[in-house]
This record gives C-alpha cells, structure tokens and sequence, in this order.
C-alpha cells in the first residue's frame, strides 16, 4: 500500500501575534525539524500565501527557509491554494481566479523558483466543477476532494488508478475519512495501532490518502506529530508526493465527483447540502452573510476606479504638480479603491461563515469581526452608491442581530442538539441489541485500559466516552457506527468472546421474546 500524506497550513490575516507565534513553535518548527530526520518521508503541503507573508514579516523567516530546504531536498511538495482562504465554490469566477493568482504570486516571491505547484488545494477542500475547471485553467495537473463526493457510487472506487473528472480533463484525488480522522483525532499514536486500522488494506495494490490541518500536530495535539513521524518512518507503508502516484498507478478512469467539503457527511452531499459549515441552506445567517458579501464584491467590481476601468495609477507616468484638480481627485479615489480591493480579498476568507454554522461552532464576536470587514468594505469603495452602503449596513446589522437572539434565546444550543440527533440512535433501544450492546460496553472497558497502558491516552477517552454515551442513551453513534468504529480499531475477538457469554445467559433467562 502506498501513503500520501497532505497537510495544510494557514492563519488567518488578524490572527494575533501571539497565537502566531504559539503555532510557529508548536507545530510548523516541530514538524518541519521531524522532516530533516527522516530520508524517506515525503509531505505534499499547502501554505496559504496569507500566511507564508505573515511568517516572513513576523520574522519567522526560518520557516520558510527550512521549507524551501525541504522541497530541494525532495520531502516537502508545495501546492497551490487561494491567498486569504475563500470559499472558491459560492464566490464569482473573477474572485476565483484572483484569489488563486495572488497566492501563486505571493508564494513564488517568498519561496522563490522552488515553488512550482502541480496540485490544488481549495481552501476547506472545498470542491465544485466550477473551482475544478478555473484550476485547470491555470495550469494546475490535479485537485483534491473530499470522499464524500462520491456517495452516489457503489462500490466505492479503488484508489488502484488515477481518476481524472470527466469533462474537465484535471486529475483528483480523494481524501479518505477514516485513516485521516483516526490520525487527526489521535486515536492512534502508532505504526502499529494504523496498522490494524488498515490492516485489511496493507497489502493491496493501492494508495491512501490522509489530509488535514498541519496544526493538528503539535498545536492542536501535543505530541501527536511523533506519531507522524513513526508513519512517515514505517517500511511497509511507502509514503510518496501526491504528484508522484502517476508513476505508480499508470491506469486512468473518468469520474464526476458532487460538491462537497472535508466537513461534509455522505447524507449532506446526498442531500444537496454539501457546504453545510459554510452555506448551509436552512441558515439564515449564513444567507445573510452570503448577501452582505455579494454586495461587498459586486461594488468593489463595478467602481469606476476598478482596474478593468482604471487600470492605471495617472501619477505612475505625469508628477502630482502637473495633474488637474479633477485628476488628483481621481488619483485619490483610485488608491481608496486600492485599499478596499485588499480589504475584499482579506474579508472573502472563509471563517465568519464557520462560526455562523451553528452545529456546532459558533461565536458571535468571529460572525461580526467578518461581517463588519465586509460593510467597512462597501463603505470603502469610493464610488459606492448610497444604497448600497445603506443596503450593507442593514445587512450587517441584521446578521448581529440575528445571531445575538440565537443566542439568547437558546436557539444556537437547539441546532447542535437537533443536528447531534440526527446521528444519535441509542443502542440500548435498539430491538435486538440486548446482548450486542452488554458485549461492546465490556469490550470498550477492556479496550480503555489497554490504550491508556499503551499511553494512548486520546485513544483510552474515545473509547471511555463510549461507554459513557452508551449508558445514558446519549451515544452520537447510531450502532452500526459504533460497531465499524470498534471493528476497525479495537480488539473484536474479545468483542466476540464476550457476545457469546451474553448470548448463553440470554439464551437461560430468555422465555423465549426475540432479542
């Protein structure tokens, strides 16, 4: 079996200094020293160029050196991204494509001829025909997705071949959940905890692909970037770039992946809800916000200082004291407009949209941080028409609004509860489930203490929390969940052992009622 790991990396334009600084030290140090130890092991990564110009003005300048380092001695491959983090599926295709040239831009001056990306990464892995087609547009060989875009198909897709989406004509490759959320979640922190994960894979003659935030590690998980690097160290799992699958799977099929996210469920995708963290379509707020920001973009797009119809700075070729009144005026709007065209492309990112989603994260001081950058935006643009800005203002303050009675009135609280529901069906009610269920709270106890004796302490919680939401009724699993999960990660023979024990007692004290 082949390994490709993918990482991410990225801090938003107002992150404070002092988070900065705390990530630097906690995660991209750490992981990027790990990788000079390790001859074999190969990351394919994305920087979004908002932060890669953060690190160099925050003085963090050897980040970037060890990863241009990295690259020449062939253990990190860059990809490319868009600059500020947008959602690229719900903005204009102008926006898109400016998004991603600036980050192209951006990375080349900082990392200089190093960075020649084959691949893309959507911020949010955030996937639509329209971000795949302006991708291959601008030169890039491949794209990630998440696989929940391929819900519909069954069975799923071997990763023995490379799939390239039909009628586009640019590769993608799928992010598999479940070796991804076992090593994000820390629920293995070892070659050989993986290994039983996937051990009806190891020998197969395909790859996987994990794909996550790099601040997962260190920042995140404290000392889970060991566990990276025991997987980046295992013979047996061969871990290479994503551009290099190519070379070992030279077969292609066509595929059409539906839009999706790597937060998107199968249900969401199946129900045409597929952005439901960042448009989910029975949120107000986020309609609202959606609103605020199309407002934002088409003014800033339609000034009449835009470079489409003012492409040029008048005092870049006549000096100041030669110009007109009139065109001194016109100078001055041009640069305002500079200012909120800046403004645009950092107010696009996608995290006021996240903490609007409500299921469960959520923070009223993130939602108007986001949508006041978007209003002070329209109030920017020099030649905005008063509608407009009265139009935005009644946006901005409905959304504050809005959310701050969602919050009082408990509102927030019903939506993660009605959406943790929906994936709640309580084991010990389930008709037949008697002896499954007496079996898997005495497993999952076994199975708590041999990870916690492993010093596989986040490992021991899942599976103690298990046994907690079991005997209250409260498990988000539904049982079929909670089985798969135990299946895959835990010790069935001893799941096995302990069913038939109940089965037999069952068996005697039964007078005959179905289980």
């Amino acid at each position: 079996m082949i390994w490709a790991h993918f990482l991410h990396i990225y801090q938003p334009a107002d992150q404070h200094p002092g988070t900065l600084e705390k990530i630097v030290n906690e995660s991209y140090r750490p992981i990027l020293r790990g990788l000079f130890k390790l001859p074999k092991g190969k990351i394919t990564l994305n920087v979004n160029a908002v932060l890669t110009e953060m690190l160099f003005e925050h003085g963090y300048r050897d980040v970037i050196d060890d990863i241009k380092a990295l690259v020449e001695m062939n253990r990190i491959e860059l990809t490319g991204s868009a600059k500020f983090h947008a959602f690229l599926p719900l903005i204009p295709e102008n926006e898109i494509k400016r998004q991603i040239e600036l980050n192209h831009e951006t990375n080349l001056r900082y990392f200089g001829d190093i960075y020649k990306p084959q691949g893309f990464f959507s911020p949010e892995m955030a996937y639509s025909p329209k971000v795949a087609e302006m991708v291959k547009k601008l030169g890039y060989k491949w794209i990630l997705a998440d696989e929940s875009s391929l819900c519909d198909m069954d069975p799923k897709p071997v990763n023995n071949k490379i799939f390239e989406i039909e009628g586009v004509g640019i590769d993608v490759y799928f992010r598999e959940k479940k070796p991804t959320n076992v090593l994000m979640g820390a629920l293995v922190r070892s070659v050989d905890s993986m290994r039983k994960v996937m051990s009806d894979r190891l020998n197969n003659n395909e790859y996987v692909i994990t794909a996550m935030d790099g601040e997962t590690f260190g920042h995140h998980r404290p000392g889970l970037e060991e566990a990276l690097f025991e997987l980046l160290k295992a013979d047996d799992l061969e871990n290479i770039f994503i551009s290099e699958l190519p070379n070992r799977f030279p077969n292609k099929a066509s595929i059409i992946p539906k839009d999706s996210t790597w937060a998107s469920s199968y249900e969401d995708v199946k129900n045409g809800n597929p952005f439901t963290y960042w448009f989910n379509k029975h949120n107000k707020i986020h309609e609202l916000e959606w609103d605020l920001a199309d407002i934002a973009i088409r003014v800033v797009n339609n000034s009449e200082y835009s470079d489409e119809k003012y492409p040029q700075l008048l005092e870049e070729v006549k000096s100041w004291e030669d110009m007109t009144k009139e065109e001194r005026t016109r100078e001055e709007n041009k640069r305002q407009w500079i200012k909120s065209r800046d403004a645009l492309d950092k107010a696009l990112n996608s995290d006021p949209w996240w903490w609007a989603c409500a299921i469960p994260w959520w923070s009223v001081e993130m939602i108007e941080k986001g949508m006041n950058a978007l209003y002070k935006v329209v109030l920017m643009v020099p030649d905005s028409s008063e509608q407009d800005r009265t139009r935005a203002e009644q946006l901005y303050l409905k959304i504050l609004f809005t959310a701050h009675e969602w919050q009082r009135t408990g509102k927030v609280d019903v939506m993660a509860q009605n959406d943790s529901k929906e994936r709640r069906i309580p084991m010990s009610k389930r008709f037949g489930a008697t002896a499954h269920y007496k079996a898997l709270l005495r497993a999952l106890r076994e199975q708590e203490k041999r990870a916690s004796k492993n010093r596989e302490y986040e490992q021991a919680i899942k599976w103690r929390d298990g046994q907690y939401k079991l005997e209250r009724d409260n498990d988000i699993y539904d049982a079929i969940h909670i089985m798969d999960l135990f299946r895959n990660e835990g010790d069935m023979k001893v799941f096995e052992k302990y069913l038939e024990e109940y089965r037999r007692e069952y068996d005697r004290i039964s007078r005959g009622q179905p289980e």
